[in-house]
């Protein structure tokens, strides 16, 4: 059985030890543990525009589900 110098235990020890310290800068960079700056106040029109947008929506979805359920309730008497 063939044994690894020390030194080359002490450079894949360096490489490996050097990865991790970038992933985890990565991490943090990508999380941003840090200070985020306060959004935006948003204006009224865009409030009334998503207002708008999730009234749409939830129609959308209430109708969706009834024609799911009558579909379900057909099938289910047959």
């Amino acid at each position: 059985m063939s044994t690894v110098p020390p030194a080359a235990v002490v450079i894949l020890v360096m490489l490996g030890a050097s990865a991790v310290v970038v992933c985890c800068y990565a991490v943090h960079r990508l999380m941003g543990f840090g200070d985020t700056p306060p959004d935006k106040p948003r204006s009224t029109e865009q409030d009334e525009y998503m207002r708008e947008v999730r009234t749409r929506n939830l129609m959308g979805l209430s109708r969706e589900g009834k024609h799911a359920r009558r579909a379900f309730d057909d099938n289910k008497r047959r």
